[in-house]
C-alpha cells in the first residue's frame, strides 16, 4: 500500500500543484468576471433556497440544496481539512477560502448547465449532470464516460468508505468501539434510507442537514472562544504560511527561497484539492443533484446550488483554526480522526461528544448524498437495471470502510486498550486520500471542458436573467 500511495502521491504532487491551482483559479476568476461577480448575489440566493419551488422536477429546491451539503459538507470539511493542515501546513486554510469564493462561480455554471441540460426520462425522472451535458451538448461521449467512471470511483472512495473509516476511527479512539460493530449500524441505517429512493434521501438530507451544521458550527465558535488569544496568531500563521508553506511556520530565518516557493506550492494544492472537494466546485457533482429540483429557471437553481460553497467555506474555516489553536497539527503521531479528537477534547466533557455527533451526522449524509449521485451515473452508463444490485454494493463499501486498517479480528463490543493499539488506519486513511485527490484530477478536468466550451452560454442566459429578475 504504502508503494501505491506514493505513486498516487506523486502523480499529485506534479498535477495539483501549478497546473491545477492555476487552472482552477483562472477558471472561477474567468466566470466571476463574466458573470459579473454573482457572488454578491449571495444573500438573496440564500433567500431563493427557502422559498417555495415553482416549475418540473422531483424534489423542491431546498431539498435539492440539502442533498449537495450533506455530500459535500461531510467528513471531508473537517477530516480533510485536518489532512490538508497536516500535509500543507495552516497556509492550506487561506488556499481553501480563496479557491471556494471563486468556486462560488463555477459551482454555479456546472449546475446551470446541469439543471437547463437535464434529460425527463420515461417513467417522469429528470436526470442530469456533466456526463448528460458533455455526451448530448458538447457531443463528447469517451469524456462523458470519463467523467462517469471517475465519479463513481469518487463515490465509493470519498463519498463512501472514507466516511465510514472516519467515524470508525473517532468511536475506537474516544469510546474503543469495536470498527465491525460501527459499519454494521452505519450499513443498516444507510440501506434502509438508500433503498427509499430519492424522495427518502432527499427528506432525510433536509431534516439533518441544518442539525449538523448548526451543532458543529457552535462547538467550534466555543472551542475559539476558549483560545482567543491564540486565534489573532493563527490567523497570521495562516496568511503567512500560505505563502511560505509549513517550512515558515516557526519563522522566516534559515528558509531558502525554494523551499518558500514549494511551500507555497504545498499549501495551495492542499487547500485547492482540499476544497474542490470539501465544496464540490469545478467536481461537476452537484450538477447532479440540482438537475432533480423542481424550478422554473435554471439560473435561479443554480444561484442556489452554489450558495453550499459559502456554508463549507464557513465550516472548513472553522475547523482550520480550531486545529491550529489545539496546536497539535505538527505531531506526527496524529492524523485524521485523532487530530480532531485532540483539538475537540479541549472542550471539557461536550467537546468530544459533540464532534462525535456531528461527524457522525457529516458521514451519514455524505454517503448518502454521494450515493444518490452514485446511482444517477450508474443509470447513465449502464440503465436502472445496476441500480439495486449498486445499493448492496454500497453497503458492503460502508461496512468495508469502517474496518479499514484493522489489524484484528474480534467480536468484542468493547475494545481493550492493546486492541486499540493494533487499530491504525493513518496509512490506508492517506493512501484512500491521495487516491480521491488522483480520481478528483479525472472529474475536475472533464468537466472544466465542458463549462469552457459552453462558456458563452452560459454567460448570455445569466446576464439575462440577472437584468430581468435582480
Amino acid at each position: 500500500m504504502a508503494f501505491l500511495y506514493r505513486i498516487f502521491d506523486t502523480f499529485n504532487f506534479y498535477i495539483w500543484g501549478v497546473p491545477m491551482v492555476l487552472l482552477i483559479f483562472g477558471l472561477g476568476i474567468y466566470l466571476s468576471f463574466s458573470l459579473g461577480f454573482l457572488q454578491k448575489h449571495l444573500l438573496k440566493a440564500i433567500k431563493l433556497s427557502v422559498t417555495s419551488s415553482k416549475g418540473k422536477g422531483e424534489v423542491s429546491s431546498f431539498a435539492s440544496l440539502a442533498i449537495n451539503i450533506a455530500a459535500n459538507v461531510g467528513t471531508g470539511s473537517i477530516l480533510g481539512m485536518t489532512t490538508a493542515v497536516v500535509e500543507g501546513g495552516p497556509g492550506a486554510v487561506f488556499w481553501m477560502v480563496f479557491a471556494g469564493f471563486f468556486g462560488f462561480a463555477t459551482k454555479y455554471a456546472e449546475c446551470f448547465l446541469g439543471v437547463k441540460h437535464r434529460v425527463h426520462i420515461k417513467d417522469g425522472e429528470y436526470v442530469g449532470g456533466p456526463m448528460y451535458v458533455l455526451q448530448n451538448v458538447v457531443k463528447k461521449r469517451w469524456v462523458a464516460i470519463l467523467f462517469a467512471i471517475a465519479a463513481i470511483s469518487m463515490a465509493i472512495t470519498g463519498g463512501g468508505s472514507l466516511q465510514s473509516n472516519a467515524i470508525s476511527d473517532l468511536l475506537v479512539s474516544s469510546y474503543r468501539i469495536n470498527p465491525l460493530y460501527v459499519g454494521i449500524l452505519l450499513a443498516a441505517i444507510i440501506g434502509v434510507i438508500i433503498f427509499g429512493g430519492v424522495h427518502r434521501v432527499a427528506k432525510f438530507s433536509e431534516a439533518t442537514t441544518p442539525l449538523k451544521g448548526g451543532v458543529y458550527i457552535l462547538a467550534t465558535i466555543i472551542i475559539l472562544c476558549m483560545h482567543i488569544k491564540d486565534v489573532p496568531g493563527a490567523v497570521v500563521l495562516i496568511m503567512k504560511t500560505a505563502f511560505t508553506g509549513k517550512a515558515a511556520a516557526g519563522g522566516f530565518l534559515g528558509v531558502g527561497v525554494m523551499a518558500v516557493v514549494n511551500g507555497m506550492i504545498a499549501a495551495a494544492r492542499s487547500g485547492v484539492s482540499r476544497g474542490v472537494f470539501s465544496t464540490e466546485a469545478a467536481l461537476g457533482s452537484a450538477a447532479i443533484g440540482a438537475a432533480a429540483a423542481k424550478t422554473d429557471s435554471p439560473v435561479k437553481q443554480a444561484l442556489i446550488s452554489a450558495t453550499a460553497v459559502f456554508w463549507t467555506i464557513i465550516i472548513c474555516t472553522l475547523t482550520g483554526l480550531v486545529i491550529i489553536v489545539a496546536g497539535d497539527w505538527q505531531n506526527p503521531n496524529l492524523y485524521s480522526g485523532s487530530l480532531a479528537h485532540n483539538a475537540f477534547s479541549t472542550l471539557k466533557y461536550i467537546g468530544v461528544p459533540m464532534l462525535v455527533f456531528s461527524l457522525t451526522l457529516f458521514a451519514f449524509t455524505t454517503i448518502v448524498g454521494w450515493y444518490y449521485y452514485g446511482e444517477k451515473v450508474i443509470e447513465f452508463l449502464e440503465g436502472k437495471k445496476w441500480i439495486f444490485p449498486f445499493r448492496i454494493f454500497w453497503i458492503l463499501i460502508i461496512l468495508g470502510g469502517s474496518v479499514l486498517g484493522a489489524d484484528f479480528l474480534n467480536f468484542k463490543f468493547f475494545l481493550s486498550a492493546e486492541d486499540v493499539l493494533t487499530f491504525n488506519s493513518g496509512m490506508s486513511v492517506q493512501f484512500m486520500w491521495a487516491l480521491v485527490v488522483t480520481v478528483t484530477t479525472f472529474m475536475v478536468l472533464p468537466n472544466i471542458y465542458c463549462m469552457w466550451v459552453l462558456r458563452k452560454e452560459i454567460k448570455e442566459d445569466t446576464r439575462k436573467y440577472i437584468k430581468e429578475n435582480f
